[in-house]
């Protein structure tokens, strides 16, 4: 048995970042199933949503997540997310975090159901890479956080209806050993793996989710399950995300006649919410008898584009597709939108146990999740789950759904 003041589970950007955040509170047991570059968030393209400019406001960012999740978000939980989002970005860079810059100001993309450019990025189209990589090295040079990577959570440990523990199986020894705590964050990322296509690494199998309901923690909105409109339609090679942010920069989405399809669609036409895209994709394709649509960049800057797509020219050129040209591309699964209901501090129907990420079901995403939030909200409500921690003494008790209405208010 080892003992912790916390134990966070799951090693993307939401375990990463609330590891450090919690370092400074005691002793931080950091619980990997695989490498901590083995995430959905090491792997993002697009980038972090945020109001970072005087023309945009946390209003405006806030009514096209509203429109995005279809009525199901509660929107006091958005507007926390929308408010603090600046903060966290602030805070990033103070850290050191280096995010694409263009005649000294942050550089802003757009994406699918914003009406403003606010998608921070890194690396171009590197941007869930950078950060984890940032991220990562904060957390390994922490001495108050032990990394325990190749460790997979198997069964949380109730004592007297609350959080007590994980069970751990440890792939170096093959034994299972328990790992006890004040409190258990899980961040494990959601369960698109379970698809084929899919955007996701092997690992997002759902097992956190699982082991949360067994465990008797409430689950909502599992049947949300967001299909990204783009991947890279190469049966012989695996499905590869295109990013929503190649939309952003003027790429078309065209059928089998070479016609633009989206444009009597909606009037953000390509970047339209990723729902309407993908269905008007799947659509297309089930008109045409066709496994793909065409995504269209050859009437853009070629030079530009691969500049601003370094990791997805790269790979489409190893392939033999030219990225600046045409490429053929499908709907893939990509997002696991409902999650274990949480409080805007993260706290379970569990005392002692908490969730954020992907895993969480915050009350942002509604029945759809709008580009480029689900970095941001790792970080907005991991920042919370910290600070009710340091000010609170365990054991943390459940939320009150007293304090906690829906609010389905546009």
């Amino acid at each position: 048995m080892m003992q912790f003041d916390y134990i966070v589970v799951g090693g993307g950007l939401a375990g990463l970042y609330t590891s450090y955040k919690l370092s400074r509170l005691g002793r931080v047991a950091l619980v990997a199933r695989a490498s901590l570059e083995d995430s959905n968030s090491f792997y993002a393209q697009g980038g972090v949503a945020a109001v970072t400019e005087e023309q945009d406001t946390p209003t405006d960012h806030l009514k096209d997540t509203l429109i995005a999740g279809r009525g199901l978000c509660i929107e006091h939980a958005v507007k926390v997310l929308t408010e603090e989002a600046p903060q966290r970005i602030e805070e990033l860079i103070s850290l050191g975090m280096n995010f694409d810059t263009q005649d000294g100001h942050l550089a802003l993309g757009l994406e699918g159901g914003h009406h403003h450019k606010r998608i921070l990025h890194a690396g171009g189209d590197a941007t869930g890479r950078m950060l984890s990589t940032f991220m990562i090295a904060k957390v390994q040079e922490n001495p108050s956080i032990t990394i325990l990577d190749h460790h997979q959570a198997i069964k949380l440990s109730l004592e007297e209806g609350a959080c007590r523990g994980v069970w751990v199986y440890n792939e170096s020894s093959h034994r299972i050993e328990f790992l006890g705590a004040r409190a258990v964050i899980l961040a494990m990322g959601g369960a698109a793996a379970l698809y084929r296509p899919t955007t996701n690494p092997p690992t997002a199998l759902g097992d956190g989710l699982a082991m949360a309901l067994e465990a008797g923690a409430e689950l909502r909105d599992m049947e949300f399950i967001q299909f990204h409109p783009t991947a890279l339609y190469a049966p012989a090679h695996g499905s590869f995300l295109i990013s929503e942010a190649v939309r952003g920069e003027g790429a078309y989405l065209l059928n089998a006649r070479g016609e633009r399809f989206m444009l009597d669609k909606h009037p953000l036409a390509e970047l339209a919410p990723r729902d309407t895209v993908a269905y008007e994709i799947f659509h297309q394709m089930q008109l045409e008898g066709s496994k793909y649509v065409t995504l269209s960049l050859k009437h853009l800057d070629a030079e530009h584009i691969r500049r601003r797509f370094p990791t997805i020219s790269r790979h489409c050129a190893e392939i033999g597709l030219d990225f600046s040209k045409e490429i053929p591309v499908a709907p893939a699964a990509h997002y696991t939108v409902g999650g274990i209901v949480t409080d805007l501090y993260g706290r379970t129907s569990i005392p002692n146990l908490f969730a954020v990420g992907e895993i969480a079901s915050t009350g942002v995403m509604g029945a759809n999740r709008l580009a480029s939030n689900s970095l941001i909200e790792c970080l907005v409500f991991g920042k919370r789950i910290v600070d009710f921690i340091a000010r609170e003494t365990p054991p943390y008790g459940r939320f009150s759904r007293a304090l906690y209405v829906w609010n389905k208010t546009l």
